[in-house]
């Protein structure tokens, strides 16, 4: 996956999101549904896929990709990942 380029990367955070709400928007999910899959989302995928961001990138080593999954870790790279083209 290469999210290297910062449009992967922004469709790679921003589409789950979007069919997440249209979902739920149009009642194919129920809201405990929604709930799980928002936290899914915060605590799972987003910090893998912005650690993933920061290897291509070469701002993180291998050895501490695991600290992406600590919450508020991930702040300190905010410009690096969404502002940085």
């Amino acid at each position: 996956m290469k999210t290297k380029n910062i449009l992967v990367y922004y469709g790679l955070i921003f589409i789950p999101l979007g069919v997440l709400a249209l979902c739920s928007k149009n009642n194919l999910i129920s809201p405990i549904v929604f709930v799980i899959g928002l936290q899914i989302y915060a605590f799972l995928y987003h910090p893998y896929v912005s650690g993933l961001r920061l290897l291509a990138l070469n701002m993180l080593e291998k050895k501490d990709f695991w600290r992406m999954f600590i919450p508020f870790w991930g702040t300190k790279f905010f410009k690096n990942l969404f502002l940085d083209f």
